[in-house]
């Protein structure tokens, strides 16, 4: 499965999900959405986060069934380039 994620402001995820910028900060804030997963930190602020709308969504479509969201979350960790497979150099063989 390839996931695309796209990370979005506090602003388009309120409105993407129809809840409050300030419930989106409490659920970070107590560990419900992790960080990495779920958002980001932008640049060197501490306050400017993006969301990561594909997990968010899923995230809420499976709040009650947290097994189904754990497998949203392995098959986007695994899409990652720095979780893809390095390819190996063929090696050269000698004519011998």
């Amino acid at each position: 499965m390839d996931i695309k994620p796209q990370f979005v402001t506090k602003r388009d995820a309120q409105e993407l999900t129809g809840f409050s910028c300030e419930t989106l900060k409490k659920w970070r804030l107590t560990g419900k959405l992790t960080e990495g997963i779920h958002w980001i930190r932008v640049g060197n602020s501490e306050r400017v986060v993006r969301y990561n709308a594909l997990l968010l969504i899923d995230f809420l479509q499976n709040y009650h069934d947290l097994s189904a969201h754990q497998r949203a979350i392995d098959a986007y960790l695994a899409s990652l380039p720095s979780n893809q497979p390095r390819k190996s150099k063929a090696r050269k063989t000698s004519g011998r």
